[in-house]
């Protein structure tokens, strides 16, 4: 099976380290799935919101934990630096698909790469970017049919 590019929100990963969230098990379901089926496009943002949000949230030890995790995940060739080239590429992504700023990084990765793009974030991500019949796959954590 040819593994596909997949690029998650970081509230994807937050779900699926912080016990007790709503899609804990399908977040970590999803997690489960690479590299085997599926290999990771992200932005490095990532780091700073997963792992900040898990500091704030839980705790330290989490958090670093977190970071290893994504060190073990992530091959650096696909981590998009969040330079002001990117950010200047991707803003206009904010008007395009009426999205946050920091969504629009995500989505712009998912977007260069040809990804499928998984977000806990239904309203205002997910179904602003579906709205506008994007070239990519698109789907809340629960619709996910991989």
């Amino acid at each position: 099976m040819k593994q596909r590019i997949l690029t998650l929100d970081a509230n994807v990963f937050v779900a699926a380290l912080k016990a007790g969230e709503k899609y804990s098990k399908k977040c970590t379901e999803i997690l489960r799935k690479i590299p085997d089926r599926f290999i990771l496009a992200e932005p490095s943002i990532v780091y700073q919101e997963v792992c900040g949000t898990l500091a704030r949230r839980v705790g330290m030890d989490l958090a670093r934990k977190a970071e290893c995790y994504l060190d073990l995940m992530l091959h650096p060739k696909l981590v998009f630096e969040c330079s002001s080239s990117f950010c200047k590429a991707a803003y206009a992504l904010c008007s395009e698909y009426r999205v946050y700023s920091v969504d629009a990084l995500y989505l712009k990765v998912a977007l260069d790469t040809e990804a499928v793009l998984v977000s806990l974030d239904g309203r205002d991500f997910i179904d602003k970017v579906k709205h506008r019949n994007p070239p990519i796959e698109v789907y809340h954590v629960a619709e996910f049919p991989y």
